[in-house]
């Protein structure tokens, strides 16, 4: 089985034109391959792993010197050898990009608003809740007021009862009343307006140039694919697509354009993982050591991901024997 030259083409020109930051790669092979087997990894995996992206050793522990510093990741020595592990901080938020990444269903939408009225908090706490709810998708619609179509009730009461917040802000549903023939106009003005709705169009546009052509080679080759090349594209596909997501309100469709892209973005991501993931994953268990020995298996919520995926006949005997 020989590498396929032209998908080798494709990644090295991503690697090789792309900025790409160590920290942000490190945080993308713990959400991605590391999360679901256990969370821990040795620092000589990780430099192996992470070589194939063009870092080099110095910058991997640079990387992992910061992680450990922002709390997202924490570190064990055992005899003279390194171990990373996600912190009890971080978890939830790598389980909410999970969320985010793998599993987002494109949500109906009950034509209602949530209204967020924060007059009465000092400007040190209103500037701190504006950064959390704009993780929510929310957006300054005018002073003190953050708006959402369908917020996430639950995760917006967690938020606020969390930051001690619950007192100091009204919260408001609303609908938009169609007085007007043109109210659809006006209300997608306010979207360009508010939320950075051209650049997440242009954000989307350029992932789907960098990864399409993998995904056409994919779906017509049939020679196999390399575990090397599978665990490239599986972690720079999951690194790309999730940089756009963490900045995606993810408003509903139909406030948005027909050629939303998306959405395409979601099924090529979709269709390049379920083609590469095993390949992918027989390259990381080769390279991969935690403090215990070779990486576990991995949990249900891995194999829920993307709405299933499925081992192949072959590797399901094998995995018998």
């Amino acid at each position: 089985m020989g590498m396929s030259v032209k998908l080798q083409q494709i990644i090295d020109s991503i690697i090789k034109n792309e900025t790409l930051s160590g920290t942000s790669l490190i945080s993308t092979i713990f959400g991605d391959s590391v999360l679901h087997r256990g969370g821990n990894i040795s620092l000589a995996s990780l430099i192996q792993l992470m070589e194939l992206f063009d870092f080099n050793d110095r910058a991997v522990r640079t990387s992992v010197f910061r992680l450990v510093k922002s709390d997202w990741l924490g570190s064990d020595k055992i005899g003279r050898t390194s171990f990373y592990r996600i912190t009890d901080a971080s978890r939830a938020k790598y389980l909410q990009a999970e969320q985010r990444i793998y599993n987002d269903q494109m949500k109906e939408w009950d034509h209602s608003w949530d209204l967020i009225l924060m007059s009465s908090l000092d400007s040190d706490n209103k500037a701190f809740l504006k950064k959390e709810l704009e993780w929510l998708g929310f957006a300054n619609i005018s002073t003190n007021l953050m708006a959402y179509p369908g917020s996430n009730r639950l995760q917006l009461q967690k938020l606020l009862v969390d930051l001690n917040m619950s007192e100091q802000v009204v919260v408001f549903k609303a609908e938009t009343l169609q007085l007007f023939n043109n109210s659809t106009d006006t209300i997608s003005r306010m979207l360009e307006t508010n939320w950075p709705i051209d650049e997440l169009r242009q954000r989307y546009l350029q992932f789907l140039d960098m990864f399409r052509e993998i995904g056409v080679i994919l779906m017509q080759e049939d020679e196999s694919i390399e575990p090397l090349q599978a665990f490239q594209i599986r972690t720079l596909l999951i690194h790309y697509y999730r940089r756009i997501l963490l900045k995606d309100p993810a408003l509903p469709l139909e406030l948005l354009s027909a050629d939303w892209p998306a959405v395409n973005a979601r099924t090529l991501s979709m269709n390049i993982y379920k083609k590469v993931f095993e390949a992918a994953d027989d390259y990381f268990l080769s390279v991969a050591a935690t403090s215990e020995g070779p990486m576990p298996n991995a949990t249900a919520p891995f194999w829920r991901r993307f709405g299933g995926l499925t081992q192949s006949n072959e590797r399901l005997s094998h995995a018998l024997l």
